[in-house]
């Protein structure tokens, strides 16, 4: 009885990039005629080709493929007793696991593989003995490739050009040519996205938590960054969330620094990713950010403050006196404590020696502070300070400054333009670089004299800085003259409080330090 002979083609390439995904068919075309050809030769066996399992875009150095998955599913079902394929880096260069299919998985499931240009049979014994070295040269130089895209990729985040397949929200790419060197540059996009990095700092520095900016973005219906992503599988329920307000604000390049590296796959082998610490980063120099490097650096400055602070209690909440209370008696913070609806000496905690067990309700301190606040104002909060200080926060309303901005952008084009019109005329630059970067410049030229004529009408009507100064001023009053004590209000005013205990007793002494004093 003739031999029958169940057939699995299975056909791999390790990009979609067009000239490789042709190759597939190609494969496949040529396995087929293999198989046709194994046929005439062999009488005495039936060859009956069942599916081909074709895998694109995926590495050799893993099993984790669709299709792979689906012929073994059919293997244990006893569909095939035998896999072609075109050779054994189609089937892996991975030398480990590669091993384990064909020296165990197959023989367990009695499966003939053939790999045709590498002439191995799983049924010769001269042919088993070659397998292990072929699979170790191809895991060869799959490591040497990994090697060789690691240290390019370093290469281009030391000279400053992303390696991001996609960039920052709020920002675009920008392709600059250094010679016949190509970089790819951040720039601000210019659009809605822009200026809600820029709020979103805004709304930080002004004493706004992470949550209540999500919150309040999710209200103005602006769509979040994972939306802006084309075929993002979860951006139908995408909303800003605590996690997305911090991760921007902690991202460099928002300040204009371009840090790269800071993911990294454990191997080639292995999908695991590590979060790298900052010192092993790579600093790929400074560009002009969204944002101005002072704002991201008082925002890292206040994010930090409030790390040490316990700026937030366990379950999230944010209350309103944590970072500035300081315990009279030893010098340490008070901080909330669900369990007395108020603030307590961290230092009690730790035994009576180190302080006495004392603590404050939250209501009769936001009392105590309110009253005392509204009593002050006039005699030790200088008005004007606070005023100038909430205008500074209003980073993306700083007209004069932007315009200053805008003319030094256009002065270095110009140098720029200079320097490549001289390097054309040396012949260190070609016609094609040199067309490409002076339609760059010009495209930024006009987009900034555009912006300059507007800054210039901005301030020539004379009644934008006033209207931002009253709308400033409103803001302030309110927050002085309110009625209620929130975090906002107590960043704003408020260095520290001290809570000195009265003779033992249960009344509180509070003596608080403003930021404005006259």
């Amino acid at each position: 009885m003739n031999k029958i002979w169940n057939i699995a083609i299975y056909a791999r390439v390790s990009t979609d990039k067009k000239e490789q995904s042709e190759s597939i068919p190609v494969q496949v075309e040529n396995l087929k005629k293999w198989i046709l050809n194994k046929s005439r030769e062999d009488v005495s066996a039936i060859y009956n080709l069942i599916d081909v399992y074709q895998d694109q875009g995926i590495s050799g150095s893993s099993f984790d493929r669709e299709s792979f998955i689906r012929m073994k599913e059919d293997i244990e079902n006893k569909k095939i007793n035998m896999v072609v394929t075109r050779d054994l880096s189609r089937f892996s260069r991975n030398y480990i696991l590669a091993g384990y299919y064909l020296e165990d998985y197959f023989k367990v499931n009695n499966i003939r593989f053939i790999s045709v240009l590498d002439n191995v049979d799983t049924e010769s014994e001269f042919d088993n003995d070659i397998i292990p070295f072929k699979n170790i040269l191809n895991e060869m130089y799959i490591k040497d490739c990994s090697r060789k895209v690691r240290s390019a990729l370093l290469t281009r985040m030391e000279r400053g050009s992303s390696i991001a397949s996609k960039p920052p929200y709020g920002y675009k790419f920008q392709e600059v040519y250094e010679g016949n060197q190509k970089n790819i540059k951040l720039i601000p996009s210019e659009d809605e996205c822009t200026q809600v990095v820029k709020e979103i700092f805004t709304l930080y520095l002004s004493g706004w938590g992470a949550g209540k900016i999500a919150s309040y973005l999710n209200k103005q219906k602006i769509d979040p960054p994972s939306n802006r992503i084309k075929n993002f599988a979860r951006k139908k329920f995408g909303k800003w969330s605590n996690n997305t307000i911090i991760s921007i604000l902690r991202n460099p390049k928002y300040g204009g620094y371009m840090v790269q590296g800071k993911y990294k796959k454990v191997s080639y082998k292995v999908k695991k990713i590590n979060i790298m610490p900052a010192e092993q980063c790579i600093y790929g120099g400074e560009f002009e950010g969204i944002i101005s490097k002072d704002v991201f650096e008082r925002t890292q400055q206040m994010m930090k403050d409030r790390s040490n602070s316990n700026y937030r209690y366990k379950n999230g909440v944010i209350h309103a006196f944590s970072g500035v209370l300081k315990c009279g008696k030893c010098g340490g913070s008070m901080t909330y404590r669900k369990k007395y609806k108020g603030y307590k000496c961290t230092n009690s905690q730790q035994g009576a020696q180190r302080c006495s067990p004392h603590s404050i309700k939250e209501t009769r301190l936001i009392e105590i502070v309110s009253n005392e606040i509204k009593s002050m104002i006039d005699e030790k909060i200088d008005k004007s300070k606070v005023y100038d200080r909430f205008s500074n926060i209003k980073i993306e309303n700083d007209f004069e400054n932007e315009l200053k901005s805008v003319e030094k952008e256009l002065n270095a084009l110009d140098g720029k333009f200079k320097k490549i019109y001289e390097d054309k005329l040396e012949g260190v630059m070609n016609q094609r670089n040199f067309d490409s970067m002076i339609q760059d410049i010009q495209e930024k030229q006009d987009k900034l004299i555009e912006r300059k004529d507007q800054l210039v009408n901005m301030l020539k009507k004379n009644d934008v800085d006033n209207d931002l100064l009253k709308k400033y001023k409103i803001e302030i009053d309110d927050l002085l003259e309110g009625k209620t004590i929130d975090r906002r209000l107590v960043e704003t005013l408020v260095d520290k409080i001290i809570i000195d205990e009265v003779n033992g007793s249960k009344e509180k002494k509070l003596t608080i330090y403003y930021k404005f004093s006259k």
